[in-house]
C-alpha cells in the first residue's frame, strides 16, 4: 500500500483525535537534523563543566568507541601501580604521584589525545545536549571523515614512560560504530574547518592547548551562520559566511560600534524564529520526500520537477496548511491558495510560527546563547552582549589564517572573516598594535600591504 506524502507527515506529528478535536506534536528531526538545540531545558548543555564533555564524547565518536564506561579512581591506580616493581614502603609515595599525573579536579587529565575520549559526559540530563552537539560536529563539520586524526592519536615510544604505562592499564572501551543525523554544514564552513583542523594537527602542543576553543569555536559559527542562512529562505548565500561582527576583548565599545549593531543581536533576533523554519522544513521535507534540505535546495528541487509533480506539492502545502491551521490555530481564516512554491512555503511558517508558543521558540534559540556566553560574548553594560574575541582566541585564529608561512596583514583579515569573524576598522588597528607588541608584524614599509604576519605554529 502506498502511502501518500499527506499521510507520512499526519503520522510523523502524531495527528489523532482526541475528545472529539483533532490533535498534534511539533515532532523535527526525523527528516531533517540540522542543528542539536533542544526544545526541553534540562536536556540543554549550559558548559557548566566547559567543552570538555562535549570534547570527550567528539572523540569517541572519532574512535567508534562506546560512551558507557566508568573509571574507578583508586582502583585504576592500583592496578597501575601493582606493575611496578618497587619497595613496599615507597609505593604510596608512587600512588600519589600517579593520581597527581592522572587526575586533575577529579577529572582525567589529558596528557596526551589518546586520553580525550576518556573525558565522560555530564552527570545530569544535560548529557544528551553534550552528546548532540559532539554528533553535530562529528556528522556535519567532520563528516565522518576520523582518518585525519590518526597520528596525533598514536603513542608513540617516545612518550614519557609513565603515559605509556597508564594508557597501557586505561579500560578498553567496546566498539560503537558512528552513524550520521545530522546534516552537512554549510559547504564553505565544513571546507574551512577541514582545513583548519589539518593544521592544528601539525603542532601537538598547540593542538592540545586549543582543540577545546577550536571545535567550541566551530560549533558557535557554523550553528549561527545556519540560523542567519535559514531565515533568509530561498535567498540564502550559500558560498559564503553573512557578515557578523566582533569586539576584541580589551578595547572598548559603543552603540555605534559594527559589533553592537551588526553583531549578537542579529543571532538573537534570527534564532526566535528557528523553530519555526525547522519544523517547516521538516513538513516540506516529508511533502517533497527529501531529507535534510534547506529552502535554497527544496526550491532548486522544485524547479527541476515535472509540471505534474509540481502541482502536487503545491497542493499538498496548501492542503497540509489547511489543516494545520484548523489543528493548532482553530481557524483556517487566512489561508489562500498560493501559486508559487515560495509563496505557499512562507505561508506555512507563518501559520508555524503562530501555532508554537513564545517561550518554546526561545527556549530552542537558548542553545547559541549558552555556548556564545561560554566562550564568544561579552557583557558590556547598557550595551549587551557582543560577540568577543579573547586573546587566546585571536592567537587561535591567526594560527589557522597564516598557517606555515607569513601572509600580508590585509590578508588576515581576510582569513578572519572567512572563519565568520569581522572586524571594523578600529578593532583592526588593535589587533596591528596588539601584533606589533608581540613581534609578530614584519614591516617591509608603513603602508598596510608590505606589512606581514609572521606564523605563529
Amino acid at each position: 500500500m502506498i502511502v501518500s506524502a499527506l499521510e507520512e507527515l499526519r503520522d510523523a506529528l502524531n495527528v489523532k483525535e482526541k475528545n472529539g478535536k483533532l490533535t498534534l506534536k511539533h515532532n523535527i528531526n526525523k527528516k531533517t537534523s540540522f542543528l542539536p538545540f533542544q526544545t526541553r531545558n534540562p536536556e540543554r548543555a549550559k558548559f557548566k563543566n566547559g567543552f570538555a564533555p562535549v570534547l570527550g564524547q567528539f572523540f569517541r565518536y572519532v574512535e567508534e568507541v562506546s560512551s558507557t564506561f566508568e573509571l574507578e579512581k583508586e582502583a585504576l591506580i592500583s592496578e597501575i601501580a601493582k606493575d611496578v616493581e618497587m619497595d613496599e614502603a615507597d609505593r604510596p609515595h608512587f600512588e600519589r604521584i600517579l593520581e597527581d599525573y592522572l587526575f586533575q579536579d577529579n577529572s582525567i587529565r589529558v596528557f596526551h589525545p589518546i586520553m580525550y575520549k576518556y573525558i565522560p559526559l555530564s552527570d545530569s540530563k544535560e548529557a544528551k545536549g553534550e552528546g548532540e552537539i559532539a554528533q553535530y560536529i562529528y556528522n556535519a563539520l567532520l563528516e565522518n571523515e576520523s582518518q585525519e586524526f590518526s597520528e596525533i592519536l598514536e603513542l608513540k615510544g617516545s612518550e614519557h614512560v609513565l603515559s605509556r604505562l597508564i594508557h597501557q592499564h586505561m579500560p578498553q572501551l567496546p566498539t560503537e560504530p558512528s552513524y550520521r543525523k545530522y546534516t552537512a554544514s554549510l559547504p564553505f564552513i565544513r571546507e574551512t574547518f577541514q582545513e583548519d583542523l589539518k593544521t592544528l594537527l601539525t603542532n601537538k602542543e598547540f593542538f592540545m592547548n586549543h582543540i577545546q576553543l577550536f571545535l567550541a569555536y566551530y560549533y558557535f559559527y557554523s550553528a549561527s551562520q545556519l540560523i542567519l542562512k535559514i531565515n533568509q529562505f530561498e535567498k540564502m548565500e550559500s558560498t559564503s559566511p553573512t557578515p557578523i561582527y566582533y569586539n576584541l576583548d580589551w578595547e572598548a565599545s559603543n552603540r555605534n560600534r559594527m559589533a553592537t549593531t551588526t553583531g549578537f543581536k542579529v543571532i538573537m533576533e534570527n534564532s526566535r524564529k528557528l523553530l519555526s523554519h525547522v519544523n517547516t522544513l521538516e513538513h516540506l521535507n516529508i511533502i517533497m520526500q527529501t531529507e535534510q534540505r534547506n529552502y535554497l535546495e527544496l526550491h532548486e528541487q522544485f524547479g527541476a520537477l515535472e509540471e505534474k509533480e509540481q502541482t502536487r506539492i503545491l497542493d499538498d502545502v496548501y492542503q497540509w496548511t489547511l489543516e494545520y491551521s484548523e489543528i493548532v490555530l482553530g481557524n483556517q481564516d487566512e489561508i489562500e491558495e498560493k501559486h508559487t512554491f515560495k509563496e505557499s512555503y512562507r505561508q506555512l511558517q507563518q501559520q508555524i510560527s503562530k501555532g508554537l508558543k513564545l517561550e518554546t521558540k526561545y527556549r530552542y534559540a537558548l542553545a547559541i546563547n549558552e555556548i556564545g556566553k561560554v566562550y564568544f560574548l561579552k557583557t558590556r553594560g547598557s550595551l549587551g552582549n557582543t560577540l568577543n574575541v579573547t586573546q587566546d582566541f585571536l592567537i587561535l585564529l591567526t594560527a589557522l589564517s597564516v598557517k606555515q608561512s607569513k601572509i600580508s596583514l590585509k590578508q588576515l583579515f581576510v582569513e578572519f572573516e572567512k572563519r565568520g569573524v569581522f572586524l571594523d576598522r578600529y578593532s583592526k588597528e588593535e589587533v596591528v598594535e596588539l601584533f606589533n607588541k608581540l613581534n609578530l608584524i614584519e614591516k617591509k614599509s608603513d603602508s598596510g600591504d608590505a606589512q606581514y604576519v609572521k606564523p605563529i605554529l
